[in-house]
């Protein structure tokens, strides 16, 4: 069904044509319908290479939306398009079972935690371009236990947005992620240890005004339970910077995406 806007203006589809709006890319995307039906795609053997590259496809895909779920407390300082950077990684990891059967390779996660640091969630506004790389974190012998530390922060030589603002605040937060893998009981890609994207928890410091008074930052946070109680899991550390441009109430107000969010260290056992 298409909905008619304008003389060569359509959205939905119209025959074997198709038209929609991409948010990430801010254009339309045209394209025509087609393909393989159903029972040919999972029959045919000349598509098993398809059916296997969708396979692990669908395995990095559930692997990303419960790391992408373990932030969902940063989720307004990342960029629409991160999915795909997430998607990337979760290849990348899945390359280094060389072992496993095509099709139903692993997403292990402690085989590439540089991989899973490096991944971009806002790639216009970068974490190392917003704010000074001048922080240490630490994971305490607690194995709960986060900790930043930024020395002689100043707002105005350490942070840097668009435009001028108010003032700025930081964000912690740890994380848990399992090892993705498939199970031939039920035929369904499943984490190694289930539940561990709801146990996520945030530090957010107060606000530092735009000024060049030095501040000695120090943020904490814990987890409820020590991590790695199961093997197949690593702790992810995020830190994410918020920018006000104004004030409300009296207050600094942050609109979202007025910020930028990294992953700044990766823990396995």
């Amino acid at each position: 069904m298409a909905t008619i806007n304008g003389p060569f203006d359509f959205t939905g589809s119209f025959g074997n044509m198709r038209c929609y709006w991409d948010p990430g890319t801010k254009k339309w995307i045209f394209g025509k319908k087609g393909g393989f039906d159903k029972k040919q795609y999972e029959t045919l053997e000349t598509l098993k290479p398809q059916r296997e590259n969708a396979s692990d496809l669908s395995g990095r895909s559930k692997w990303g939306s419960l790391l992408y779920e373990s932030l969902t407390s940063v989720h307004k300082l990342m960029d629409i398009r991160c999915w795909g950077k997430i998607m990337a990684v979760g290849r990348i990891i899945q390359r280094q079972d060389t072992t496993g059967t095509k099709g139903l390779h692993k997403v292990e996660v402690g085989k590439d935690l540089q991989a899973i640091a490096k991944i971009e969630f806002n790639e216009p506004h970068p974490l190392r371009s917003v704010i000074r790389d001048s922080y240490t974190v630490d994971f305490l012998p607690d194995k709960k236990t986060v900790t930043l530390r930024i020395p002689g922060f100043v707002t105005a030589n350490d942070a840097w947005w668009l435009t001028k603002f108010l003032a700025v605040r930081l964000n912690l937060v740890i994380a848990q992620i399992s090892d993705m893998a498939y199970n031939p009981e039920n035929k369904n890609w499943e984490p190694v240890v289930s539940g561990l994207e709801v146990l996520s928890k945030k530090a957010v410091s107060d606000w530092f005004y735009y000024n060049s008074l030095a501040h000695d930052v120090y943020l904490s946070v814990s987890l409820d339970d020590p991590a790695f109680s199961l093997p197949g899991t690593a702790v992810v550390v995020a830190v994410g910077v918020e920018f006000a441009l104004s004030e409300s109430n009296g207050q600094p107000s942050a609109l979202p995406h007025n910020g930028t969010m990294g992953i700044v260290r990766c823990f396995n056992q």
